[in-house]
């Protein structure tokens, strides 16, 4: 028993002698990563000059490598990721739409075989990246613009308020609604002959324009 006691006390002095290295070396492992972290950003690196430095990816424009490459043509997008203007209007004008080589000389038809058709200018939207022009013409837009005239409400007006040419004021047809009104409906033929107008497609707004549809 004797002979334990001073056993006991080396082991306990080894044991603590240990554990005060261990606690030292975490200390300086500790202090070395913190001025490895001040001195770092202090040191400026090499500047990169305007022909080294990568140009920015809005500047530079994509190519197109193939049918199977991720990028594909800007004029191929899908409707939904551009956006279009609406058809040139020329007015009639065959020389302005000639040197523009788009746009519509009228506005307007029933049937399908009477409504012309023409090319838009559209815009890829920002953020879709794709080859080529970024802005293009696309399509067979239909030469139709709509201004909030409604069919059935024309017919109302027409029938219960012709005679005082409340219908053709509706539409844009000042002068004989005037005329219209002066004279009644020209004594009820007409109101009547408008309402045969009407019915037939053959009384339209004086702008050109297609009758709203109601969903």
């Amino acid at each position: 028993m004797a002979g334990r006691g001073p056993v006991c006390y080396a082991l306990l002095c080894g044991q603590a002698a240990l554990l005060l290295g261990n606690v030292l070396l975490l200390q300086g492992v500790s202090r070395s990563h913190q001025h490895n972290a001040t001195e770092s950003p202090a040191s400026p690196g090499p500047e990169l000059s305007s022909d080294t430095a990568p140009a920015s990816d809005a500047a530079s424009p994509l190519s197109y490598q193939g049918p199977y490459a991720p990028v594909v043509f800007c004029d191929h997008l899908p409707e939904e990721f551009i956006e279009c203007d609406s058809p040139v209007d020329h007015n009639g004008n065959t020389s302005a739409r000639e040197d523009l080589g788009h746009g519509c000389l009228k506005f307007g038809g029933q049937a399908y075989s009477d409504v012309s058709h023409t090319k838009v200018l559209c815009r890829a939207l920002e953020g879709i990246e794709c080859a080529g022009q970024r802005t293009f013409l696309r399509g067979n837009k239909p030469c139709i613009k709509y201004t909030g005239h409604y069919f059935i409400t024309t017919l109302l007006y027409s029938f219960f308020l012709g005679c005082f040419g409340v219908d053709r004021f509706c539409l844009g047809h000042t002068g004989t609604a005037v005329g219209k009104l002066l004279t009644l409906g020209g004594l009820g033929i007409w109101w009547f002959v408008d309402l045969i107008l009407l019915i037939t497609g053959g009384l339209m707004p004086s702008d050109g324009s297609n009758w709203c549809t109601i969903y």
